[in-house]
C-alpha cells in the first residue's frame, strides 16, 4: 500500500504550513481525541493519512492502548514502512509488546538491513525465536555477523548484479524482472562468474548497447569497492571523497557481498559528528532524556578527573602565595591568561580532532600540522599578550606588570597550540580515539603552565612589581 498517494490533499497542506515537532504534536493530540470520542476505525483512518516517518514519530508519544490499537489494526505491510523510517533503538522500544510471530511477519516485509539493525538490539533468546518465525531469514542472518559500525553492517542486499559473461538484452530482462524496484537505479554491478566483482555499468550505456554486446566489454572497471570489515567512517570518508551514490562491499576474496548506499550513510555522518562531539565533552554514549544512571556513570569518572586536575591547577597557584599577597593585582589576571589559553586550545583541539574524523589528516602530516598550530599559537599569543600587557599598563600604571602578563599570555597560547594538537595526535599514536576528552586534557595543561608562567614571571620579576 503506498501510504503517500492516500494522504489528503489538506493534510498535506497542513504538514507544509507547520514544522515537524508542530505537526506531529497535533497529530498525536488529535488521534487521542478521536481515540475518546471516536471509533477505533476512525482512529486508524487519521493514522493512515499520516506520512510514515510522522506515524513512527507519534506512535513514541501515544500511550500503550493506544499504539496497541494501531499497531493491531495496520497490516504488516503498512507496519513494515514504518519500522524502516524509524531509528532501531526508537523501533525495539515502541514494538517491545509486540509478539514474536506478528513481529517476525512484518520483518518478513521490512528491508533486509533495517530488520538487521532491529534484531540486533533485541535479546538473543529473542532475536532467534523471531529468526526461526521468519519466513525467509538467510540473509538477515547473513548480516547479523557483521557489526553495525562496519560495512558489512551498513551495506544492502538488495542492488542489482549481472555476469559479465551474458549479453545486454539478458541483463535488461534481469533489470525487467525488479519491476518498480529499479526506478531509482541508475547503474549496475558486475560480477565474474565467482561473483567476485568487476566493476560496474551504467543504465544509460547498457540501454545505448548494440544487442550482441557482451557486459563485460562495456563495463567500467575502475571501481572503489571496500570489505565488508572497513570502519563506517571510511566509508564516509570515500564516498564523500569521490562524490559515490553507492559502495560496494566485497570479502577477502573480492567477492561482492553487498552494496552501501548514500541514503543509507546520512545517518552514520550525523552519528560520527555528534559522536566525536559528545567523546569531546566526556559524555558518549548518552542521551538527551535517557536513564538517569546511564548518564551518572558516563559523566561522574570524567567530573573527578576534572576536580582532580583543578585542585592540581590550584596547588600551583598555592605556591606563589607569597607573591600574590605582595601584589594583589596578580589575582585579578590570572583567570585571563587561564581562559585565553583555554579558549585557544577548545579551538585547536575542536579543528584537529573533527579533521582527523574526515581524514584530512593523514599520520604522515602530523608533524606538520603541530608546527602550523605551534606557529599560530604564537602569532595570536604575541598580539593577544601586547593588548592585554598594555591593559594592565594602563590599568594599574606598572610597566613590569603588563610585561610580565603579555609574556605569560604569549607562552600560554604557544601551549594551547601545542597541547589542542599535541593531544589528539598522540592520542591516535597510542592507537586510541582522538576525541574521547582531549578538550579536558587540554585545559589542564592550559591552566596549570598559565599559572605557572604568570606567577612564575611575576615571583622573578617581583621587586619590580611591588
Amino acid at each position: 500500500m503506498n501510504q503517500q498517494a492516500d494522504i489528503e490533499p489538506e493534510v498535506q497542506a497542513e504538514a507544509q504550513s507547520q514544522s515537524r515537532e508542530e505537526l506531529v504534536q497535533a497529530i498525536v493530540v488529535n488521534i487521542r481525541q478521536l481515540f475518546e470520542e471516536a471509533t477505533s476505525d476512525e482512529v486508524l483512518a487519521r493514522f493512515r493519512q499520516v506520512h510514515p516517518v510522522d506515524q513512527g514519530e507519534a506512535l513514541s508519544s501515544l500511550s500503550e492502548d493506544i499504539r496497541r490499537l494501531l499497531l493491531e489494526s495496520l497490516v504488516a505491510s503498512e507496519t513494515a514502512v514504518i519500522l524502516e523510517e524509524l531509528e532501531p533503538e526508537d523501533a525495539v522500544q515502541i514494538f517491545h509488546d509486540v509478539g514474536n510471530a506478528e513481529l517476525a511477519g512484518v520483518l518478513d516485509q521490512t528491508s533486509r538491513d533495517a530488520t538487521a539493525d532491529i534484531l540486533q538490539l533485541l535479546p538473543e533468546e529473542r532475536q532467534e525465536a523471531i529468526l526461526e518465525l521468519m519466513a525467509d531469514p538467510q540473509e538477515v542472518v547473513t548480516l547479523l555477523q557483521y557489526r553495525q559500525d562496519t560495512a558489512g553492517g551498513l551495506m544492502t542486499l538488495d542492488y542489482p548484479v549481472v555476469r559479465e559473461g551474458i549479453s545486454t538484452p539478458n541483463a535488461i530482462d534481469q533489470l525487467r524482472l525488479l519491476g518498480p524496484e529499479a526506478e531509482n537505479i541508475n547503474s549496475l554491478l558486475v560480477v565474474d562468474d565467482d561473483h567476485r566483482l568487476v566493476g560496474s555499468l551504467s543504465i544509460t550505456r547498457l540501454a545505448l548497447a548494440r544487442p550482441n554486446t557482451v557486459i563485460g566489454d562495456i563495463t567500467d572497471r575502475e571501481t572503489i569497492s571496500v570489505t565488508d570489515d572497513t570502519d563506517q567512517e571510511e566509508c564516509v570518508r570515500l564516498m564523500e571523497r569521490y562524490n559515490l551514490i553507492r559502495l560496494p562491499v566485497v570479502d577477502h576474496d573480492g567477492k561482492l557481498t553487498g552494496v552501501i548506499l548514500a541514503e543509507d550513510m546520512v545517518d552514520v555522518v550525523e552519528e560520527e559528528a555528534t559522536e566525536d562531539m559528545y567523546r569531546m565533552a566526556s559524555v558518549a554514549g548518552e542521551r538527551v532524556m535517557g536513564p538517569l544512571g546511564n548518564s551518572l556513570r558516563r559523566r561522574l569518572p570524567w567530573l573527578y578527573i576534572n576536580l582532580a586536575t583543578a585542585l592540581f591547577a590550584g596547588l600551583m597557584i598555592s605556591f606563589f602565595e607569597s607573591t600574590i599577597t605582595k601584589v594583589v593585582a596578580l589575582a585579578i589576571f590570572l583567570p585571563v591568561v587561564a581562559g585565553q589559553g583555554g579558549i585557544g586550545g577548545t579551538q585547536t583541539v575542536t579543528l584537529v580532532v573533527r579533521s582527523m574524523a574526515l581524514g584530512d589528516v593523514p599520520r604522515h602530516l602530523g608533524f606538520r600540522l603541530l608546527a602550523r598550530e605551534v606557529s599560530l599559537g604564537l602569532i595570536n599569543g604575541a598580539l593577544l599578550g601586547l593588548v592585554v600587557g598594555l591593559i594592565a599598563y594602563a590599568w594599574k600604571g606598572n610597566g613590569a606588570l603588563g610585561l610580565v602578563l603579555g609574556l605569560a599570555m604569549l607562552g600560554n597560547m604557544l601551549v594551547a597550540g601545542l597541547a589542542g594538537a599535541g593531544v589528539p595526535l598522540l592520542l591516535r599514536r597510542l592507537g586510541m580515539d582522538p576525541a574521547v576528552s582531549s578538550a579536558v586534557f587540554v585545559t589542564t595543561f592550559t591552566d596549570v603552565i598559565g599559572f605557572l608562567l604568570f606567577l612564575g614571571l611575576a615571583a622573578t620579576f617581583i621587586s619590580y612589581l611591588t
